[in-house]
């Protein structure tokens, strides 16, 4: 099988072609801005690399937050406008659930991924030793999140742990891992079902812009 996956929910642009669990190409970029210039050129050259046409992808896989709510929106809407034109499903994942896989390849123990949700807060989400969350992603002030946590032996990472370390217990250790992956979400979503629906955003929290009042009407 072979699958297209991207994600732009992070700190990262992160693209790669895998085919039955081996990475074909991969891009993978650190970046706090610009992922929306950088998604469709990264999409070509790794497609490029990997000796890929759209016609012989299998499944698109696309991280839908939480995260950036421009990253979101653009991973997302990517996406779906190459599953209309190519035909092919599309696969959305947790962003979350992305980085504790890539986590808990190398620890046994249940992994606590925390993504930087900026105005000093957390999207927070806790995994046990067999990659099942235990709960939905919640926004939270860092003190929350290592409330959160308690004094229990997780792994902690994303590239919102630098926030929330400095809170927590000593038994909460801190991991490697910052961003999502795009191999490891497209073999996660290798095994997924097919959905019958289109993949939505994971927002948490409402968006920081708000509708002006009255239409944005200066005077009745």
């Amino acid at each position: 099988m072979r699958v297209l996956a991207f994600d732009t929910t992070t700190s990262a642009c992160s693209v790669a072609v895998c085919e039955d669990g081996e990475t074909k190409a991969l891009f993978h970029d650190l970046m706090v801005h610009g992922q929306a210039e950088a998604l469709i050129p990264a999409i070509e050259k790794t497609m490029n690399e990997a000796g890929v046409t759209y016609g012989e992808l299998d499944r698109i896989a696309v991280a839908v937050g939480p995260g950036s709510f421009t990253g979101v929106r653009v991973g997302l809407a990517a996406g779906r406008g190459i599953g209309i034109a190519t035909g092919h499903p599309v696969i959305g994942l947790l962003t979350t659930e992305v980085i504790a896989a890539e986590s808990q390849i190398a620890t046994s123990l249940p992994t606590a991924v925390a993504i930087d949700a900026r105005r000093a807060e957390v999207y927070l989400q806790c995994f046990d030793v067999n990659g099942i969350a235990t709960a939905a992603p919640a926004c939270l002030l860092p003190e929350a999140a290592a409330d959160v946590l308690g004094n229990h032996p997780w792994v902690l990472v994303g590239d919102g742990a630098v926030r929330v370390q400095p809170h927590v217990d000593s038994a909460v250790v801190p991991g490697e891992i910052t961003v999502a992956n795009a191999s490891v979400l497209a073999n996660l979503a290798a095994t997924r079902p097919i959905p019958q629906t289109p993949p939505s955003p994971i927002y948490v929290r409402p968006p920081d812009a708000t509708a002006p009042k009255d239409g944005g009407r200066l005077r009745p």
